[in-house]
């Protein structure tokens, strides 16, 4: 059996986004062979157990060769959530790569920042129908959905008021054909207050249940250039782990 002897050099970076100080933690890595798989161990340890975060890999050879691993299952990609023990799994031998040389794996992470504050948006949706909306979907005019109830309540006031004028006259009214003609005149107004003050609440009420029934979004992520050095370095966030196997 040939003999193959190679450097695992595991790093692990912790980004975080530019303008924010950093509010999560990735743990030590822990190296496992199981047979031909390569299974790295990790914890993501984070402020808010709602957190989630991309979680990547690139392998490189020792001549700064990329490495194009496919067959990695696990905890790796998008919408990685807080906890332990989680792991991501490399099989060499299934994206037909066999090591006989040093190679590099970089495992990296970024926090997904939500695009938006649903309790505010709610909140502004209560206020003012569409203003959270508008605010969601970056300055797209849905304030219009406010205007238009707000000038529909204001017509179920107007046309209230009209109904309760003209209930007057009817009470008033002795000749029995004028006062006839006063209380049709009261139904409709008092029909048409009605309609428009349900028509503007219903919308109302929509407009908030949509917000809270949309999912939240994510910023995208910008990836921060990062150099690979394979020495070992205490600073910047970095954790240098060497393990030495042999076939």
């Amino acid at each position: 059996m040939k003999i193959r002897r190679f450097s695992l050099f595991l790093i692990f970076l912790i980004l975080a986004t530019k303008s924010l100080a950093q509010d999560f933690q990735l743990t030590q890595p822990r190296l496992e062979l199981d047979g031909n798989r390569l299974i790295i161990f990790y914890d993501i340890v984070s402020q808010h157990s709602s957190d989630k975060f991309y979680i990547w890999i690139e392998i490189k050879s020792s001549n700064g060769e990329i490495i194009d691993a496919k067959s990695l299952t696990g905890d790796i990609g998008d919408d990685i959530k807080v906890g332990k023990n989680k792991k991501i799994i490399w099989s060499p031998e299934q994206d037909s790569i066999y090591l006989d040389e040093e190679i590099f794996v970089e495992v990296k992470a970024e926090k997904y920042i939500k695009s938006y504050n649903k309790g505010s948006m709610i909140i502004k949706s209560m206020v003012f129908p569409g203003w959270g909306q508008t605010n969601i979907n970056k300055g797209k005019p849905w304030w219009l959905t406010g205007v238009a109830v707000y000038a529909t309540l204001t017509g179920s006031y107007l046309y209230n008021k009209k109904y309760h004028d003209s209930y007057d006259l009817y009470v008033k009214e002795e000749d029995p054909i004028k006062r006839n003609n006063f209380y049709y005149q009261t139904q409709k107004q008092l029909d048409i207050s009605t309609i428009m003050l349900y028509s503007a609440a219903s919308a109302w009420a929509l407009n908030v249940l949509w917000v809270v029934l949309t999912p939240q979004k994510y910023q995208p992520i910008k990836h921060a250039k990062i150099s690979l050095n394979p020495s070992a370095s205490p600073f910047n966030g970095r954790l240098l782990l060497s393990l030495r196997l042999d076939f």
